[in-house]
């Protein structure tokens, strides 16, 4: 009995270090995005970014349970609002429904890995659900047809940036030092 409570401690702790571990790199990624690489300004779509942290979800999806990809995103999306002040503010809001948004539709499609869509075809479709989730929000928020205007160019940006995010999650995935690609079904070779 004992044994397997220490094993079951072992295991605990392994998560919560893993998902800890994800978040602070979202909150890194997020950061470094919103500041050091400000595409709203070159683009016509304000606020436009490449979704770098996003990267984290996608990988933690594809290589651990579902729920630690919720947690991860949830974690991530609060903690760096609290770090950039945005805290309950429109970003905020455009951040949660695009997280939702995204996480779900790949949530959804999530067993269909690889036998229908690769890592890069499921980051695009998540790349696009978050686009639309935050204009969504955006269109609740401020009602209005000029809102909508933004949905070409951002389903146009989300082929570059959901391509980026998939490659690099293919990359990170086949280096992982753990089991997770191949415990929980993910595309990892299985160390």
């Amino acid at each position: 009995m004992k044994k397997n409570d220490e094993r079951s401690n072992q295991v605990r702790i392994r998560t919560i270090s893993k998902i800890s571990i994800y978040i602070a790199l979202g909150i890194c990624l997020n950061l470094l995005e919103t500041y050091l690489i400000p595409l709203g300004l070159i683009l016509p779509l304000p606020g436009a970014k490449i979704g770098l942290a996003n990267l984290v979800t996608l990988v933690v999806l594809l290589t651990e349970k579902k729920k630690e990809a919720w947690i991860v995103t949830g974690g991530r999306i609060i903690l760096a609002s609290l770090l950039t002040g945005t805290f309950f503010s429109v970003p905020f809001a455009l951040s949660i429904g695009g997280g939702v948004a995204a996480l779900t539709v790949m949530s959804l499609l999530r067993p269909l890995v690889p036998k229908v869509f690769s890592e890069i075809g499921l980051s695009i479709i998540g790349a696009v659900a978050h686009n639309c989730g935050q204009l969504a929000v955006l269109f609740g928020l401020m009602p209005s047809a000029g809102v909508l205007s933004f949905l070409p160019w951002a389903l146009l940006l989300a082929l570059p940036s959901g391509w980026l995010t998939g490659s690099l999650a293919r990359q990170i995935i086949s280096r992982l030092p753990w089991e997770g690609g191949s415990k929980y079904g993910g595309v990892g070779r299985g160390y």
